[in-house]
Parts: structure tokens; sequence; C-alpha cells
């Protein structure tokens, strides 16, 4: 199985799939340590500007799915039954993950309801690089939704996971997670 996760930035993407990782002892890659392996091969400081100009960069030498291809050869070369995948934003990477994994492939959706809230927690967390206030995360979310039509990746998530609440919630909700799609894989 490929569990995947999408939502907007500072929903708790990463930290879901971080914490099954880390307390289940499963694989996980990202599309953004790829990006950042060839950006660093390129000779290229890994500044944001960087990474999507390297991202670009590929994806207009070896077509819109060069990214998800190097996932699937990672996981399939790895020959685990649980795999875990970041960084994945565009529709035609969810696609071609689907296409790849069929049934065996899982989108999880983390949503945080209040903006305010998904701003408070990234500030929080030390990362303070999409804009001094949570209008300014709202314009950045919609530079993504118009470079990766994100919100069209988070209609195909078959499962949601609201982190509305506090950390101790959130561990819950992942557990419950865990239990219902992992555990007997």
């Amino acid at each position: 199985m490929v569990i995947a996760a999408v939502g907007k930035n500072g929903t708790g993407k990463d930290f879901f799939l971080e914490y099954l990782a880390k307390k289940y002892a499963l694989p996980m890659t990202s599309i953004g340590d790829i990006v950042r392996e060839l950006a660093t091969k390129d000779g290229l400081e890994r500044t944001r500007e960087n990474l999507h100009a390297t991202s670009q960069k590929y994806m207009g030498m070896h077509g819109q799915t060069f990214f998800p291809e190097q996932i699937v050869r990672k996981i399939r070369k790895s020959g685990a039954s649980v795999y875990l995948v970041s960084g994945v934003r565009p529709l035609s990477d969810v696609q071609f993950l689907k296409e790849q994994f069929g049934k065996e492939f899982l989108l999880v959706d983390i949503v945080i309801s209040d903006d305010e809230v998904r701003y408070a927690r990234m500030l929080a967390r030390g990362s303070d690089r999409d804009g001094g206030s949570a209008e300014k995360l709202r314009e950045y979310d919609a530079g993504e939704e118009a470079l990766f039509h994100t919100s069209e990746s988070e209609k195909l998530a078959d499962v949601v996971i609201k982190n509305d609440g506090d950390v101790e919630d959130f561990y819950a909700a992942t557990e419950a997670f865990y239990e219902a799609y992992i555990a007997d894989k």
C-alpha cells in the first residue's frame, strides 16, 4: 500500500506522514527530496526559487510525471508492503500514482478549517516563509492553486483527517487511521 497526503501548507501533512514513519518504522520518501537532490547535483543553492526552477526544468525535459516516476521506482525497489509519500501536489501526480498502484494507493487530505489557526501553527513551528499574516498565507495558497491545482488533488482523497484540535487530537486521529488502514497490511 502506498499512502500520500495532500492539503494546504501548514495543515500537518508531513507531520502526519513522519509520525507514521517514525512510530511504525515505515519507509517514506518525498518528491521534494528528489527535487533537492537534483538542485544540489545542478550546483544550485536550495532556495524556494531554485527548487521551483529545478522542478520546472526536469518536468520540462522529462514530462509532467517525472517526479512521481522516480517515486514509483523507489517504492518498487524497496519491496515494502506499506510506503509513505510526501510532496504530492498536482492532480497529475495523484492520477499517476493511482494508475500505478490502483486500490493499493490511498490519498489522505489533511485539513485545518481556520486559516488563522493554520498560520499560528506554522509560526509556532518556526515557519514564517509563507508571509507575515494569515492573509499572506491565503495569497500563497492561491498561487499554489494556480500552479498545481491542489484543490483538484484534494477532491480525490480517499480519507480526510481534520487537524482542528490540539496535537493530542491529531495523534489520536493518526493512530485511528493507522488501525483502520495500515495495521493489518
